[in-house]
């Protein structure tokens, strides 16, 4: 039944890709040479393949079942006569999987938006979301700015992307300017970076994109079109950090906390670690997500992607349990790293 379930979502994808308009553009005009440009493409130590994936998820079965009551226990309900209030002081709020509303100083900004059912091009046979997302679109305050990742489905969300349009400012991996033109964001709302460009949003709100151990890919034949990486958000005298996704390279994260560093506040993932030796170069698991808390050197972290999409095999709340752990071994305070439920809203007293 896996077997026949994995084929059949396989062939959807491969026809479907191009009818959502999932491509980028066939020409990516790399204007200098640093050493993650490659020839009409990005390089990346990520060295695995569809056909591997397809190996190991035959191989693996089912992901392991999931209690309702496990689903219930991490979601808390938002607090909107906050989120709708000043913000005078700089709050965050988990809205789900790689999604976070970031509030200060009358900037609201989102990481990674994911506002929809299926993290796929279609609207069937991949899994729904185990967890819904705290805030509707219709109940997220105004947005100033949005910051992509990188393009796979779970975290660039054409639907949830579509809802925004031309009413915010895109802030994208280099490569992908091209898709959000195709899907009628005018150009002048998406700001394209390379890895440790820099752009001013506003006075005092400044945005770097930063590198990070990963990949892109929408559909087979777009492996690495487009570049991924991390962001850098400082507004005012507040200085966060968005993780994306990423495996582990601790001269990287070091150099990030060196260069736009230290941070107050940082999200970074958790989740979708296992098998491990499949994952090991494209996701951290708790333990190196603790390392990259301490390279970059933030005050604060909060833990995302877990706990909504099923992408993975370890159990759902096995990544808090492990968190939990690699803190007490890193002999750090568990309130320095520690998980919050989706919907709630914490505030960074600076």
């Amino acid at each position: 039944m896996v077997k026949y379930r994995i084929f059949i979502i396989v062939i959807i994808i491969i026809i479907i890709g191009k009818l959502v308009n999932c491509t980028q553009a066939k020409d990516i005009k790399l204007y200098a040479k640093p050493a993650h440009h490659g020839e009409n493409r990005f390089k990346s130590t990520n060295k695995g393949s569809f056909l591997k994936w397809l190996k190991m998820r035959i191989n693996k079965g089912d992901y392991p079942l999931v209690d309702q009551a496990d689903i219930k226990s991490i979601i808390k309900e938002t607090d909107l006569k906050l989120i709708n209030s000043s913000s005078d002081l700089p709050r965050a709020t988990w809205i789900g999987h790689a999604t976070v509303l970031v509030q200060y100083n009358g900037i609201n900004f989102l990481t990674d938006p994911h506002l929809t059912e299926r993290p796929a091009p279609v609207d069937f046979f991949i899994p729904k979301r185990l967890t819904l997302p705290a805030l509707s679109y219709e109940k997220l305050p105004k947005i100033n700015f949005i910051v992509i990742s990188h393009n796979h489905y779970d975290h660039l969300d054409h639907r949830t992307v579509d809802m925004f349009g031309n009413s915010v400012k895109w802030y994208v991996p280099l490569g992908l300017k091209s898709w959000f033109k195709k899907r009628g964001i005018n150009s002048n709302k998406i700001v394209e970076l390379d890895w440790w460009q820099s752009h001013e949003f506003a006075k005092d709100v400044n945005i770097t994109f930063t590198p990070s151990v990963h990949w892109s890919k929408r559909a087979p034949w777009n492996t690495n079109k487009s570049l991924w990486g991390s962001w850098s958000i400082k507004i005012k005298d507040f200085n966060c950090w968005f993780a994306g996704d990423t495996g582990y390279d601790k001269k990287l994260f070091k150099e990030i906390g060196q260069r736009t560093g230290p941070y107050d506040l940082a999200f970074i993932p958790i989740g979708a670690y296992g098998p491990r030796y499949f994952m090991l170069k494209q996701h951290v698991d708790p333990a190196q997500a603790v390392f990259i808390h301490k390279d970059i050197k933030t005050d604060k972290s909060i833990p995302i992607h877990w706990g909504c999409f099923q992408l993975s095999h370890e159990p759902f709340l096995e990544p808090l349990k492990l968190l939990t752990k690699a803190m007490k071994l890193q002999g750090l305070p568990q309130n320095q790293f520690a998980p919050i439920k989706i919907g709630e809203t914490i505030i960074v007293n600076k």
